[in-house]
Formats: C-alpha cells, sequence, structure tokens
C-alpha cells in the first residue's frame, strides 16, 4: 500500500479492497484490507468493500471514508455470485446509512452476464431503494469520478438535464392524483 501511495503522488487511486470473506482467508486476514486501501494507500476509490463488518474500528473507518470521501464501488452480483454475499449480509445500506459515497459497478459484466442496469435494478428489489436515492448513486458516479473538474461539471449539467427530462416524461403521462402521490413520496424520501 505504501508503494501505491509514492506511484501514485498525482493520479487519483481506485483499489479492490475487502472482496473476501469468511472461509476465503483467515478471519484475522479480514480486518484491514479497506482500512489500508484508504489510509496508506490513499484510495479515493475502494471495489467491493464487502468485509467492512470485519475491520478494526468500523466506525471510525466509516467516518473517515465519509470526510475523505472514500467512494465505495458497490459489485451486488458480483458480491452475491464470488462471495455469496448477499441482503442482509451485505455492507451496502450500512455504508449509505453511514455517509459513505456509494456508486454500483456490475465488476464481472462478462463472466456474469450482467450489465449496470442490472445492478440498479438489484439495488432497488433488494434493498428498496427508490428513484431518489437510485439518481443520487447515479449522481455519485459523476461527482466522485476522476474526470477533469471541466469534463465533471459538463457532465453533471447533462445528467441534471437528462434527469429533468426523464422526470417531465414521467409525470405528463401520470394522473394528477398520481402526480401528487409522486411529488409527496419524492419529497418524503429525498436524500
Amino acid at each position: 500500500m505504501e508503494i501505491i501511495r509514492f506511484l501514485a503522488k498525482d493520479v487519483p487511486v481506485a483499489l479492490h479492497a475487502g472482496e473476501l470473506w469468511l472461509g476465503l482467508v483467515p478471519p484475522a486476514d479480514l480486518t484491514f484490507h479497506i482500512r489500508q486501501a484508504v489510509e496508506i494507500a490513499g484510495g479515493r476509490r475502494i471495489g467491493h468493500g464487502v468485509t467492512l463488518a470485519f475491520e478494526r474500528d468500523a466506525q471510525g473507518l466509516l467516518a473517515q471514508m465519509r470526510a475523505r470521501p472514500a467512494v465505495v464501488e458497490i459489485n451486488l452480483t458480483s458480491n452475491d455470485l464470488i462471495l455469496g454475499v448477499r441482503g442482509k449480509d451485505h455492507p451496502f445500506p450500512v455504508y449509505v446509512a453511514a455517509g459513505v459515497p456509494v456508486v454500483l459497478s456490475s465488476d464481472d459484466a462478462g463472466v456474469s452476464r450482467i450489465d449496470l442496469t442490472n445492478e440498479y435494478f438489484r439495488a432497488a428489489r433488494d434493498y428498496g431503494l427508490g428513484y431518489p436515492q437510485l439518481k443520487a448513486i447515479a449522481r455519485n458516479s459523476l461527482t466522485y469520478s476522476f474526470l477533469d473538474d471541466t469534463q465533471k461539471r459538463d457532465q453533471l449539467e447533462r445528467f441534471k438535464r437528462r434527469c429533468a427530462e426523464f422526470e417531465r416524461s414521467v409525470a405528463s403521462g401520470q394522473s394528477p392524483l398520481n402526480k401528487v402521490v409522486a411529488l409527496i413520496k419524492a419529497a418524503v424520501t429525498a436524500p
């Protein structure tokens, strides 16, 4: 991790860390991967982060990841198929509740035969996320990307326009009562 920090002084670092589970390594080896990727290597994006519950001082690590911020790339299908981690065992809702930025990733799309749409579907189905939460996660993909400032600003503005277009098209197809219900739901569940 120190070598990565040294070599990546002037570039953002993304690392897979915590892509392990009980039975793959001794329990003691589940306690430090995410922390070292963040603290020592300076990782700004962490792929997987599944072993969060086993990390030493997990609450402190979450606070540090939120403050930096260090984004977690959540790979629901990959974690399910490769590690057998899903549902209540997956730390996805813990990261969200702790305010750590998350993005969804397909990881092994060629192996698992899925795409990013599948990951958004799983997040909605398995964790009850609604449109406002899914939209925030999609925005995070740009906000915490490694694009330069100009590209990031342009892409965030494009995202904002496209969301507004989509929301108008959905709203135009609803009855007035459904529109009011949708607005209330959006206001209640807004991040």
